[in-house]
């Protein structure tokens, strides 16, 4: 995984907001509408690992799903 690059395609379905935490060499985190709109972002992998986590924020209900996928060069 280490130097490639990736297409991360995030979606949270329900009502309220997530926190999103994308762990490559350091740590990103992003809010993220419960609306059904996939969040999309490139990702270059410095870490042999790439870790992605989600938490619920206060009143937040629905499902996540995230998709990773290798990117064209």
């Amino acid at each position: 995984m280490r130097g490639r690059s990736y297409k991360l395609a995030v979606a949270c379905a329900g009502k309220g907001e997530i926190t999103l935490s994308i762990v490559l060499k350091n740590t990103v985190r992003q809010t993220v509408k419960c609306d059904g709109v996939p969040l999309r972002q490139r990702l270059t992998a410095s870490a042999a690992k790439i870790r992605i986590d989600t938490e619920g924020m206060p009143g937040a209900t629905g499902m996540v799903a995230w998709r990773l996928d290798k990117a064209d060069k």
